[in-house]
């Protein structure tokens, strides 16, 4: 909330002091963003109790004196947040909408400004023709002045800068047969999932099986880990489905808090973030996005909790949020399951049961490592008969979990 508050109060200096405020709106996607934190603010108004309920959890088995006081402490707290961040959203929806120059162009009729114009030019003209017959002496243009001064003879030239976002080819044409990405259908773990298959690079998978081999190395000491995941996505208009890429991860900066039961990611990684997927789309010219995030539940079994859902609903693209991926893995198993967490159809999240399967992140590396040390196969010479093969896909495996609470904090802010 201090974070948001932060930003909205930065917004609203700048709407203040701008000359151009359409503009200011419209480079920064204000409308968009007003949107999306006034559904953050409703979820977190409306989850109010449930936080409280996992953060008291934590410390359950220590024992509280006066549990009902502290909720009340805790509950006056989150409001006092929340109605700080209320109010900041309300003044820059009127510094957004208080653009009196604009009311005042917005009301007059353009087409009648046109022809008064046009009128007055040809009055003008025939008036300056008619003085120069009269007078047979056609007046000499006078010299415009410089930016310079008198001393000048070149006038001056305004240059306007206009930025604008310029969007790569949304493609996934070199992944889609490519071996060295693994295939997971979602209808294999949900069957309302808008994200109809992801495509994992091995040597994504890779990197995210080093990134927990410090909890495999020491279980009694595992702590919650994250990251981001970069990649492409590709909308299917018709059946209104997405076809995902996770290709590299990007690892939060020093200022991340990981412990038992915390996960801060820290302000760092949103730099890395944009850092890399311009470094990204300058060389390949493909969009590439934030399409997945990654965090472990250390002995605590798979599951997607509130604090979770806050940190999807923060991360999600703003005009296409359902194809945003949350991996969820709990590194103290035996084959260190993963569950994959999805927008649904309705813009809603699936949960822990409706996963129909769970993954295994050791299965995962087994067959990024063949896939690389595997060589590329060679085309064969044409025939006269067309053969086609079908790719045979790793089986993962389906175990089964039981349902855990979270006790854990996460903060992130992706504004």
């Amino acid at each position: 909330m201090q974070t948001l508050n932060t930003e909205i109060s930065e917004h609203v200096k700048c709407l203040q002091n701008w000359s151009d405020k359409e503009a200011y709106i419209k480079d920064h996607e204000l409308q968009d963003y007003l949107d999306r934190q006034k559904g953050s603010l409703k979820y977190y108004q409306n989850s109010a109790y449930a936080m409280i309920d996992d953060f008291l959890l934590q410390y359950a088995e220590q024992g509280i004196e006066n549990e009902q006081a502290c909720r009340d402490s805790l509950l006056a707290v989150l409001n006092d947040r929340t109605g700080m961040c209320e109010t900041n959203l309300n003044l820059l929806e009127r510094e957004m909408n208080n653009n009196d120059e604009q009311s005042f162009f917005d009301k007059i009729n353009w087409t009648w400004v046109i022809i008064v114009a046009v009128l007055l030019i040809c009055i003008i003209l025939l008036i300056s023709l008619s003085g120069r017959k009269q007078k047979g002496v056609v007046p000499q243009p006078k010299p415009m002045p410089s930016n310079g001064g008198s001393g000048g003879n070149t006038a001056g030239i305004v240059v306007r800068r206009k930025t604008a976002t310029i969007l790569k080819k949304q493609s996934l044409e070199d992944v889609i047969e490519n071996p060295a990405y693994l295939k997971v259908d979602a209808i294999d773990f949900c069957e309302e999932s808008a994200v109809r298959r992801l495509y994992i690079k091995n040597t994504c998978i890779i990197d995210l099986y080093n990134m927990y081999a410090s909890d495999l190395a020491n279980p009694n000491n595992a702590k919650e880990n994250g990251c981001m995941v970069l990649g492409r996505w590709v909308h299917d208009t018709e059946s209104g489905e997405y076809y995902v890429s996770l290709e590299q991860l990007v690892m939060p900066g020093d200022d991340a808090i990981f412990k038992e039961y915390e996960l801060n990611f820290g302000g760092k990684i949103k730099l890395s973030v944009l850092e890399q997927l311009r470094r990204l789309r300058r060389e390949t010219n493909m969009q590439y996005d934030l399409t997945c995030w990654v965090h472990s539940h250390p002995g605590l079994s798979v599951f997607f909790s509130n604090s979770d859902l806050s940190v999807q609903m923060q991360l999600k693209h703003p005009t296409h949020p359902n194809f945003l991926t949350a991996l969820v893995v709990d590194t103290l198993t035996p084959k260190e399951d993963v569950g994959i967490f999805t927008f649904r159809r309705d813009g809603n999240i699936n949960s822990k049961n409706e996963l129909t399967k769970m993954y295994s992140l050791k299965e995962w590396y087994a067959w990024a490592q063949q896939s690389i040390a595997e060589p590329p196969i060679t085309p064969k010479e044409p025939t006269t008969e067309t053969e086609t093969e079908t790719p045979v896909e790793p089986a993962p495996t389906i175990t089964s979990t039981t349902t855990s609470s979270d006790g854990a904090s996460y903060q992130y802010s992706s504004n």
